[in-house]
């Protein structure tokens, strides 16, 4: 089968979802615009809340891993992206992330206004009062008998239900993602969407891709699943990290420099949990109200309050055996929170292929296992100040430590030689960087306007541009930068568009 179309963009996530809402003007005017998509077509019926069963919205059925196995990553594998099964965290990149970077028009006034138009299209807000479950409120607490500064987590939210399983996609609507709106929009419009569409390769202005059936269950697209060859003037990938420097590595374009692939950094993020006196609201409400900065700066982490599932809470609790059981049937008594690190970008850690599919290099540094020893000693400040009888953090020398013996002084017990790769429990869901942007084609794969160095009609807008760690929830930067691509879209018009 073949497909001719004017605009061909590759993944329907954050960055994907941006471009296609500034081309909606365009669109109406007669441009013809497809979207190819990995994943399938899911729609609220689909997601019944059941964890076993949702885990095929993301890649590797919830368990794609790094080379070595050390780190789960947890992607989006569907329409929408990781915007159809995130928490709607939405945090503007640090001004001093910006600044590091050193992108002209990277700015924070650059980007301040861009952040301001999104956030009021996404409608992103503090949470309401009612919003705070126990595991919120506890954490809330505990931060101010600290002294610890905690601060709303802004989320892009309407008409919220608050049933707390925002991570197995949300049945309400109410999270602003691009499943919910951008995509809608676009095929109101008249865009041609492709779903279950695994893009191979990307040549001279064609893209060859393997459409795959449709899962039961799931809205069929509009070609029969084989090979698809789709030909535009403009092409635009946005599968993501690793998904677009995956796509470029098997396409072999010449000329592209070895930077390709390289500089990932993932946002490792770790669990930890304190157990209460009695149970309380922890799985029900929204997930994710509070974080502290507190850190940030000193020691190169934030620490978010979160609550997962009973299978996702057992696989981040460190142990097996009659500990782990006896942990686990305390379950609502527990209160969670979750580490999220500040990781370098260098350049061994990066996207390689095996036998043609994305596979991730990734070594934890040593500068971050130090952070994270940190980061669970002042994990268990908060949960003993939040008034929990006992906690369970991953580096500590025993499986549980106990209020009478580890209240005082937490980090006497945790220590980073504890931390074992495979073993100790880390995850991931902002994969960033591999392609990433810059001014010299020696040291970058696209300019700062995501035009590939080299191939004018091949534009880059998702999370692989970043040439280092957002540090934060990486969600509005994406989208952030994306619409910048797009200006970069319509400056080239009248070379590549009708």
């Amino acid at each position: 089968m073949k497909l001719e179309v004017d605009v061909a963009i590759v993944g329907s996530g954050a960055g994907g979802g941006a471009v296609l809402d500034r081309l909606l003007p365009l669109i109406g005017q007669g441009l013809k615009v497809a979207v190819l998509e990995a994943g399938p077509y899911f729609t609220r019926d689909y997601f019944t809340q059941r964890e076993v069963e949702m885990m095929g919205i993301f890649w590797g059925n919830g368990a794609w891993p790094t080379a070595d196995g050390a780190i789960t990553m947890m992607m989006g594998k569907a329409v929408g992206g990781s915007t159809a099964m995130y928490t709607g965290v939405t945090f503007r990149a640090p001004d001093e992330v910006l600044l590091e970077w050193g992108i002209p028009g990277l700015t924070p006034e650059d980007l301040k206004p861009r952040y301001e138009a999104l956030e009021q299209a996404l409608n992103v807000h503090a949470p309401p009062a009612d919003f705070v479950n126990d595991n919120n409120r506890l954490f809330k607490e505990a931060c101010e008998k600290l002294g610890w500064p905690c601060e709303d987590l802004r989320l892009n939210l309407r008409d919220c239900d608050q049933n707390g399983y925002c991570n197995l996609g949300c049945v309400s609507g109410g999270k602003q993602g691009t499943l919910e709106l951008q995509i809608p929009r676009a095929i109101a419009a008249g865009v041609t969407l492709v779903p279950n569409c695994t893009v191979e390769r990307v040549q001279d202005r064609t893209l060859f891709a393997q459409v795959q059936p449709a899962p039961a269950g799931t809205q069929p697209g509009p070609y029969p699943p084989g090979p698809l060859e789709i030909k535009a003037r403009l092409i635009v990938l946005a599968a993501g990290c690793p998904g677009t420097p995956a796509l470029l590595l098997r396409s072999g374009l010449p000329g592209l420099c070895d930077a390709l692939g390289r500089y990932v950094t993932v946002h490792p993020a770790v669990t930890g949990f304190g157990i209460y006196p009695h149970p309380i609201k922890n799985y029900r409400g929204f997930p994710k109200t509070y974080y502290t900065p507190h850190f940030s700066k000193s020691h190169g982490y934030y620490i978010e309050t979160c609550f997962y599932y009973p299978f996702s809470t057992a696989k981040s609790v460190h142990g097996w055996g009659p500990e782990h059981r006896s942990l686990m049937r305390r379950y609502n008594r527990m209160l969670s929170i979750l580490v999220l690190l500040h990781d370098p970008a260098l350049p061994a850690n990066r996207v390689t292929l095996s036998r043609g599919q994305a596979k991730l290099i990734y070594r934890i540094h040593p500068d971050n296992i130090k952070a994270l020893a940190h980061a669970q000693a002042s994990s268990a400040e908060i949960f003993f100040a939040a008034g929990c009888d006992s906690v369970h953090v991953s580096l500590a020398d025993q499986f549980e430590l106990s209020r009478a013996e580890a209240a005082a002084d937490p980090g006497r017990f945790i220590r980073p030689e504890n931390f074992i790769p495979g073993t100790t429990p880390v995850s991931s869901a902002h994969p960033q960087g591999g392609c990433r942007m810059g001014i010299a084609p020696k040291t970058s794969i696209t300019d700062p306007l995501g035009r590939v160095h080299g191939y004018p009609w091949l534009r880059v807008a998702d999370s692989s541009l970043f040439p280092k760690s957002s540090h934060v929830n990486p969600y509005l930067t994406i989208m952030a930068l994306a619409d910048r691509v797009a200006d970069g879209i319509f400056a080239d018009r009248r070379e590549f568009l009708p």
